[in-house]
């Protein structure tokens, strides 16, 4: 991209799915000034256009791997058998029964590193399904088995839950279905030509170089004597509270600690696993519970999500002010994650999405069996379901709110050819 008269700031955002946020965040300036620039009253400066192009042709320059590291879901029933079989899609008889259970439930079966717990008589803690990082990587195995992604699962995950249920639509699944904790691990792998030093953030962090909304930052670096003298088991960086039970990110050495852990000198851990730095980000609730649905629905990459997270919680300048070009080595220039504050509502665009990915095949299938057959079984079915109160005020609220969309649209347009 180039700066010239044909400068679109408004494709700029459309095709990088910028907010006026992001874009002022970049740049240096308020939302409201890139609202007023959207709207024509005022022009970003060609070093500010520079500023924006510059950063947004910023790609990774390290060989990165995103994991899912932790995962627990509670789901509202006491039919641990079928979420085992059902869901997980694994043998309930492989099994074992736990002596001791955990995190307030009284009964527990495990597989491996894989963990389900359930409680004999609360229908409100249900069953919890729990994924340690070793379990992560048995989980793993057996969706490869199974032919299934990370993103199918969770799409199971709804689907599941909304059969348990009853219902159709996301919404109605109430708390029945809850991400409790989601752990996103992101790997840096080690390059001859260099990696970043943490060393450098943890610099930038005491100077006042990184914006963070987090009120508590820690670091902590052990030495442990080998060999005639104390060697590092690596630098860890922690922003924000490790009680937190919202969201926790921290950031490692991970080639000095598996050094250490597995008794091996740094360079064999370079040529043996390729680790260098790991990127962590532990996320709770309903933070949780949203990024596993953007990742499932929005069809956004594990790595990518993990960037807009870091990036929406540390703002990392060099030392004039400027955005920091050896962290934009790291993740590579990306949006903010735009988390919202509460669950969000399904919209009709993406009922409709899910519909073709998960609806209209099976209907489909069917009309052609009663063309062929001579039957009228679907058709007669669809014409006398009614919708229910709830759904009807859905419509009515849908169709309303695309009337006054249409009408302000062609408002403006109006406006538009009225000062041309």
């Amino acid at each position: 991209m180039t700066i010239d008269e044909n400068f679109d700031l408004k494709g700029i955002m459309k095709n990088y799915l910028l907010s006026q946020k992001d874009v002022g965040k970049i740049v240096g300036v308020s939302r409201q000034f890139i609202g007023s620039v959207l709207s024509g009253k005022k022009s970003l400066s060609p070093e500010k256009k520079k500023v924006l192009l510059d950063y947004l042709s910023y790609n990774s320059k390290y060989e990165l791997e995103t994991s899912v590291d932790y995962l627990r879901i509670r789901l509202k029933t006491l039919k641990w058998f079928e979420v085992i079989e059902d869901l997980l899609l694994m043998d309930s008889n492989l099994f074992n029964i736990d002596v001791s259970s955990m995190h307030n439930y009284n009964m527990s079966m495990s597989y491996g590193s894989i963990r389900i717990l359930r409680h004999s008589e609360n229908i409100d803690m249900g069953t919890l399904v729990e994924f340690n990082g070793g379990g992560c990587r048995e989980f793993e195995q057996e969706l490869k088995y199974q032919n299934r992604t990370w993103k199918q699962f969770f799409q199971d995950c709804f689907h599941f839950s909304m059969k348990q249920k009853q219902v159709t639509n996301f919404e109605d699944l109430d708390d029945y279905l809850k991400f409790t904790r989601l752990d996103l691990a992101t790997d840096e792998m080690y390059s001859k030509k260099g990696n970043y030093d943490l060393r450098k953030l943890y610099d930038k962090m005491l100077a006042g170089q990184i914006q963070t909304p987090f009120r508590q930052f820690s670091s902590n670096e052990s030495f442990l004597y080998r060999d005639g003298e104390f060697i590092s088991t690596g630098l860890s960086l922690y922003f924000g509270s490790r009680k937190s039970k919202s969201i926790y990110i921290n950031f490692y050495e991970k080639d000095k600690e598996q050094s250490m852990a597995r008794n091996l000198f740094v360079d064999e851990i370079h040529e043996l696993y390729g680790y260098k730095n790991r990127y962590e980000i532990r996320l709770f609730g309903d933070k949780a519970t949203q990024v596993i649905f953007d990742f499932w629905y929005n069809d956004i990459l594990l790595q990518n999500l993990a960037g807009q997270i870091i990036s929406h919680y540390l703002d990392i300048k060099d030392d004039i002010g400027n955005w920091d070009i050896e962290w934009l080595d790291v993740f590579g220039s990306d949006k903010s994650y735009g988390f919202v504050n509460k669950p969000r509502e399904v919209s009709y665009d993406r009922t409709l999405k899910w519909l073709d990915s998960s609806v209209f095949a099976s209907l489909k299938r069917n009309l052609e069996i009663d063309r062929l057959t001579g039957s009228q079984k679907t058709m007669d079915l669809f014409h006398e379901k009614e919708l229910d109160e709830k759904n009807q005020n859905l419509v009515d609220s849908i169709v309303k709110q695309k009337k006054e969309r249409a009408f302000y649209d062609n408002f403006h347009e109006m406006i538009e050819l009225e000062y041309d």
